[in-house]
């Protein structure tokens, strides 16, 4: 087509992002109509992944990215990694990434962890930790992989700890040992009990049943302070992500005083662990999204009692869910420049899951977040 250039870089900030690669590739105009589109108009939401067992004993899963520019879901490929599955724990799952999630498996023998975040590459397999553990957080931050917590009680040596926790230097290709999981967090050493978010400097854990926040440095091997900086007796379950303009971001969910689920978003500060001059500035998600992860029915006045929440995203925004019934979708949140007026979330807005998920009636789901550009897509038009 013969268009004018201006038209043309109009017409490429409507197309859907992942038709962007086989716009790219029309012709040398379209190429630069293209990387001009989006150095003016930079796509950095992240999108929402979803890994769909068809089965939860079945080792064949499908991956689906929602674009937030597009809102709309695509179905990609993904190539599992060679694994043996007879290992314990030799399924794949999220980690949570300062750079993104990324898929991962981690058996009693190897740990691999994929290069994008659909899991189409994989990077060479790295020994596992010394340590056996049944369900650990693990998480990339910057240079160091962290593993934490998930010790099995029946399989530790002594002196071993259920929170030990170890660290991958990816530059040293090296696995040491650091401080355990502080003893504030009792029990809750294990990754369904935890909530964590990495930046490329700290891993942040909060405990979902307290809001008990600690911060861990991978640098130094040591924890940093520990505490609760949101006080609040409504909240039944506690979340915590990267937030707007290098903070943290805490989610909180449960009813208010009619009883009716509320879900709040905080920014706290990652150095203190506190808000900004001790004020915490509080946001609501609307209650027509709160509806759709936590349904009422009819007749049931204790659907507060069992909520749960979770959180994945990047300093641009992220997703909101309810991990305890993942087929109610999840909702989309996004950041608004500093120079806004008015609420730091400028758009919210429901992700139903894709069509052919939803037609599957059983099988395992699991989220994830990252942002996505043509080089993460461009695997899959090769």
């Amino acid at each position: 087509m013969d268009l004018n250039i201006d038209a043309l870089e109009s017409v490429m900030n409507r197309v859907p992002t992942i038709d962007l690669i086989p716009a790219s590739r029309v012709s040398h105009e379209w190429h630069r109509a293209v990387r001009s589109s989006l150095r003016c108009h930079p796509r950095q939401s992240p999108w929402l992944l979803l890994r769909h067992l068809r089965h939860p004993s079945s080792s064949i899963s499908s991956i689906h990215a929602f674009d937030p520019f597009s809102s709309s879901w695509v179905s990609l490929p993904q190539n599992s990694p060679s694994l043996d599955h007879t290992k314990p724990n030799g399924r794949v799952t999220f980690l949570c990434g300062s750079s993104g999630d990324r898929l991962h498996t981690l058996s009693a023998s190897v740990m691999l962890v994929s290069e994008d975040p659909f899991g189409t590459a994989w990077r060479k397999e790295v020994k596992a930790p010394k340590l056996w553990r049944q369900d650990a957080v693990v998480a990339e931050v910057g240079r160091w992989i962290v593993v934490a917590g998930g010790g099995c009680p029946m399989l530790r040596d002594e002196g071993e700890e259920l929170g030990a926790v170890e660290v991958y230097d990816k530059h040293a290709s090296l696995w040491e040992s650091a401080e355990p999981i502080p003893e504030g967090f009792d029990g809750s050493t294990s990754a369904t009990w935890l909530s964590a978010a990495a930046s490329d400097e700290r891993l942040y854990l909060i405990e979902k049943a307290t809001g008990l926040i600690g911060m861990f440095d991978p640098k130094s091997k040591r924890w940093g302070p520990t505490c609760q900086p949101i006080s609040d007796p409504t909240v039944q379950s506690w979340a915590v992500a990267i937030g707007h303009n290098e903070r943290l971001l805490v989610v909180g969910v449960g009813p208010d005083c009619q009883s009716t689920m509320m879900v709040r978003l905080w920014e706290v500060n990652p150095e203190t662990l506190q808000g900004p001059d001790s004020k915490l500035e509080e946001m609501e998600m609307p209650r027509e999204m709160v509806e759709r992860l936590f349904p009422s029915k009819e007749g049931d006045d204790d659907t507060w009692q069992s909520c749960s929440v979770e959180v994945c995203g990047t300093e641009r925004g992220g997703y909101v869910y309810n991990p305890s019934e993942m087929r109610n979708g999840a909702v989309f949140y996004e950041f608004g420049d500093e120079m806004e007026k008015g609420s730091r979330v400028r758009r919210w807005e429901w992700v139903p899951l894709p069509e052919r998920v939803e037609e599957c009636g059983i099988g395992r789901m699991e989220f994830g977040c990252s942002a996505i550009g043509l080089d993460e897509l461009h695997g899959f038009f090769l």
